[in-house]
């Protein structure tokens, strides 16, 4: 498979890629091996990888921090650091590296960091220190649509005015045309790449991205339970649903959108074959799962806890023509919970769960052993979480199959998806 002939010129520092000198075969091999023996106790075959259908300029949106650049011999009291944008460094997650490029990030983010460079020297701001709570520029959020061509650009700060916010607008605007321009302020010291305020700068309030996930099962519309698909094209002569959705700036969307849709078309064909009553989606996101599964279930409730992902999704939902399928404004937990006081889940019901890297709460395994749904989809971004997450659902439920989707060439990660069902 095409292997990039020059490296990343911050491989081997930054702490984003790991692999990118490894031909992607083998890291499909490694990845393959890491997981079959982590994941033995509960499933002894071989475990399938999807390949990405991309392996540079994959992702949709990268994040990266300002800090204080930090020197190998403490600088004197009074010396004032030099502010940079980057990823932390591979192995000394203290550091940040001052990148210029990311080859795995959006097309075009090399002249995108060279114009805000230039912005920040003259603008005089200054890195935030979450450690003293001090200092103004946090994150910069670049998010773009594979197939709509789309960019979006968030600056995120401390709390207060952007100032000279022109002048910003001017320099993404000057390397890299955004459709959507933003301000973010976050207040806590935690490092994390969101904001409790947002203020559009220049453009529309979104970007759109297209995904097309092929059909499940062998007949067709024939197979279909819920009212007229959405929007199909014709690919390869395999019908091929055309997804379209809103993304705000602080939705949760795939990162790799090409390699999603074949992740989706995993996920379809085990709700295909199942065809729950109930389909619910927690973790949902601004509705991809649930949409291009929405065709085979009866209803579908899709749980997320970011009011901006819940709204996309609806406006979503409208816009692909699907009625099937409702949004929750909640965390999982007190979904659950809520629930549970009103009886449960109906019977016939499948839980498809696609957490954060973090993993369910204890408290949300607890509850979904209490509701035993017959049927339970684990879309997993750590499988070490999803191996402990496995180790607890065990009590009831067999796992029935494993495969995988590689989202993240060159990285150490792997989206992986188990299939339980009650014993």
């Amino acid at each position: 498979m095409f292997q990039k002939a020059e490296l990343c010129p911050h491989y081997g520092s930054c702490g984003g890629c790991v692999s990118q000198d490894i031909a992607y075969d083998i890291q499909l091999q490694h990845k393959a091996s890491f997981l079959e023996k982590l994941l033995c106790t509960f499933w002894a075959d071989p475990i399938p990888i999807v390949p990405s259908p991309v392996l540079f300029h994959y992702r949709n949106k990268i994040d990266p921090g300002f800090a204080l650049k930090r020197y190998p011999e403490p600088p004197p009291a009074d010396f004032v650091r030099e502010s940079i944008l980057g990823f932390k460094e591979r192995g000394r997650w203290r550091w940040t590296v001052d990148i210029a490029d990311c080859f795995i990030g959006p097309e075009g983010v090399r002249g995108l960091l060279e114009s805000l460079r230039r912005w920040r020297i003259q603008s005089g701001l200054t890195a935030y220190d979450t450690r003293k709570g001090k200092g103004y520029l946090r994150n910069l959020l670049v998010r773009d649509g594979k197939r709509s061509g789309e960019r979006m650009v968030v600056i995120i700060t401390a709390p207060g005015a952007l100032p000279d916010a022109d002048a910003f607008v001017a320099a993404v605007q000057e390397q890299f045309p955004a459709d959507s321009i933003f301000h973010g302020e976050f207040s806590r010291r935690a490092e994390v790449a969101t904001a409790e305020k947002l203020t559009l700068l220049h453009g529309v309030p979104w970007i759109t991205e297209t995904l097309h996930v092929s059909g499940a099962g062998e007949g067709g519309e024939e197979n279909l339970i819920s009212a007229t698909p959405a929007h199909f094209i014709r690919q390869d002569q395999r019908k091929v649903q055309e997804l379209r959705f809103r993304i705000s700036p602080l939705s949760f969307f795939q990162t790799n959108p090409l390699a999603a849709e074949r992740l989706y078309r995993l996920v379809r064909d085990w709700v295909c074959r199942i065809r729950p009553g109930s389909l619910y989606d927690l973790y949902g996101g601004a509705g991809g799962i649930a949409f291009c599964c929405a065709q085979y279930a009866e209803t579908v409730i899709s749980v997320e806890s970011v009011p901006e992902a819940s709204e996309d999704g609806r406006f979503n939902a409208a816009q692909n023509g699907i009625s099937n399928v409702s949004f929750v404004t909640a965390t999982v937990r007190e979904f659950l919970s809520n629930q549970a006081k009103s009886g449960g889940l109906p019977p016939g019901s499948a839980v498809i769960v696609d957490p954060p890297r973090g993993g369910m709460h204890p408290k949300v395994l607890k509850r979904l052993l209490e509701m035993r749904p017959a049927h339970i989809l684990y879309v997993s971004c750590n499988p070490q979480k999803l191996l402990e997450d496995l180790a607890v659902f065990s009590e009831a439920y067999a796992v029935v199959s494993v495969e995988a989707v590689d989202m993240f060439p060159h990285t150490p990660h792997v989206e992986t998806v188990a299939a339980l069902e009650l014993r």
